[in-house]
């Protein structure tokens, strides 16, 4: 299954691009926020939403923008001052999300990212990176949103951190069949983390598929200014240049033990 954005607005451009649903994908992109906004529909930009290639008709719209839940790489400073619980409820409130037990709600949202009930009168500033993003996640659960769009997912996370909230976004999708969007110019983290990868350029999709798929295509991509990721350009010189039949990894060590197999 999958659902496309079809000829929308995006600053001066029009943008046509497709997502994987119930995967983790990847959009190599400099427009970060300007993408994020087309997906979150925040404004009411002209265009067209398939799914399945069946269009939705316009007056539906608002109900797939329900659907969607984008994550910002920063929390606004207001709600930094805030208690955990005060946070949860101002979002409840702030997009109209109709619950009949909202104090439940707010717990099982909580339970999922792996927070306890402890951290409901934490003050959102006291929270450690990590749990910073466990909290975003969590206000993002709040509407059930089947699409959760996340800007720059592990940016400035020490590698611990990194895999706790790998993990944690492996269990959306798998476990509670969500769908994730990753916008990023990190050519490696979207090479490691995602299931399909859409490459973007000047409001252009210029390549997509499986991310080691797209990244294969060195010189065209280098040749629009896309960097590599250097797991790849490592493996490729192996293969091409030193003669040595390994395969493609997405971790360094991997690849080094594979490496030392064939010397």
């Amino acid at each position: 299954m999958e659902i496309t954005w079809e000829d929308y607005k995006a600053g001066d451009n029009r943008v046509t691009f497709t997502i994987k649903l119930e995967k983790i994908n990847g959009v190599y992109t400099s427009d970060k926020n300007l993408l994020s906004e087309v997906i979150g529909l925040k404004e009411n930009k002209q265009g067209t939403i398939k799914i399945d290639n069946k269009r939705i008709p316009k007056e539906e719209i608002k109900k797939y923008k329900k659907a969607i839940s984008v994550i910002k790489e920063e929390i606004d400073s207001y709600i930094e001052k805030m208690k955990v619980y005060e946070a949860m409820y101002y979002e409840i409130r702030r997009k109209s999300i109709s619950l009949k037990d909202p104090s439940n709600k707010v717990k099982e949202s909580l339970k999922i990212v792996g927070l306890n009930y402890d951290y409901l009168n934490r003050t959102v500033r006291s929270l450690s990176s990590s749990e910073k993003k466990q909290f975003q996640l969590a206000m993002a659960l709040l509407s059930n949103p089947r699409i959760i769009v996340i800007i720059e997912p592990f940016i400035n996370y020490d590698k611990e951190t990194e895999k706790k909230l790998w993990f944690l976004l492996q269990k959306m999708k798998e476990q509670y069949n969500k769908t994730i969007i990753f916008l990023s110019d990190d050519e490696t983290m979207l090479y490691k983390y995602t299931d399909y990868l859409i490459v973007m350029k000047n409001k252009k999709v210029i390549a997509e598929g499986k991310p080691l798929d797209v990244f294969k295509k060195v010189s065209y991509l280098k040749k629009n200014s896309i960097e590599i990721p250097e797991i790849v350009e490592i493996t490729i010189l192996a293969k091409n240049k030193k003669g040595i039949n390994i395969d493609y990894h997405k971790d360094v060590r991997d690849i080094i033990k594979d490496i030392y197999k064939h010397v």
